[in-house]
């Protein structure tokens, strides 16, 4: 049976210029990853983290804009730090998870049961504001740069990606994940929902592909791979038997370098 490991642990925020005015941060606890776009009037922040550590420092030491956040799902690694924040768009799909998951004392179990975690637990920010509806489709006019919500279920029911439409980025969030893509919990869609998000993903024929984990800013081609890996999921290929943190077991099916991990009753649409 295959053993998931835990990445390495991080005590500070950091952030690198990944050009055309995208910069991205890594948090604690283990370097959860978010990005920040700018346009000529306004920045959009994509994610926020655990919400350890100060990410609204890190980004005023980049610019003065205001910011507009936005979660690409409900998870406290991605929503965590809203509360630094004014209220951040997400998908009403999502709002759920976000109100179960995101509040300190979720994230508070959450981080107690990672690798030296209990010393994080103090730094926890407070749970953050309720959320804003985003719709698929929308533009979001950051001022001489638009960015498109794209709704994709997968990984949650109300998971988005946002396409940067002036360089061809794509910030994924966890749908696209250069080792492995997440389709085992409560809240997840089934793997034939997954296969026609990237379908419409795949139609944008992104440049870049910038994820949630790392390694995190990946080549298009990683699309594809994980495109390839869910259809042959529903063509039939069997995953290898996985323990879950929780308790229970999954499936996880690997090909080309990537791998997804689901459940055999939330394969197929009804």
């Amino acid at each position: 049976m295959m053993e998931r490991k835990a990445p390495p642990m991080q005590k500070e925020v950091t952030w690198t210029d990944l050009g055309n005015g995208i910069y991205n941060f890594s948090s604690p606890p283990v370097g959860f990853q978010q990005y920040l776009v700018l346009g000529d009037k306004r920045a959009l922040l994509v994610d926020t983290g655990m919400g350890i550590g100060s990410l609204k420092n890190a980004v005023e030491q980049i610019t003065d804009l205001p910011v507009t956040v936005i979660n690409t799902h409900g998870h406290p690694d991605h929503a965590g730090g809203n509360a630094e924040f004014g209220p951040a768009l997400m998908c009403p799909a999502e709002f759920d998870v976000y109100e179960r998951m995101a509040t300190r004392e979720f994230r508070e179990g959450d981080v107690s049961h990672m690798p030296n975690g209990a010393s994080f637990v103090p730094q926890l920010l407070p749970t953050g504001p309720a959320p804003c509806p985003v719709e698929d489709g929308q533009i979001i006019d950051l001022g001489g740069r638009t960015l498109k919500v794209i709704y994709t279920p997968g990984h949650t029911h109300g998971s988005i990606c946002i396409y940067d439409e002036a360089t061809g980025g794509l910030f994924t969030g966890d749908n696209v994940q250069a080792r492995e893509t997440a389709l085992r919990e409560w809240n997840s869609s089934t793997v034939e929902t997954f296969r026609d998000s990237l379908l419409r993903l795949e139609a944008l024929h992104p440049t870049k592909i910038m994820g949630g984990h790392q390694p995190n800013v990946n080549e298009p081609e990683l699309l594809g791979r994980v495109l390839r890996c869910a259809q042959a999921i529903l063509d039939g290929a069997q995953g290898e038997e996985m323990q879950m943190r929780g308790g229970g077991t999954c499936l996880s099916y690997a090909s080309e370098g990537v791998s997804i991990c689901y459940t055999a009753e939330n394969i197929y649409n009804d």
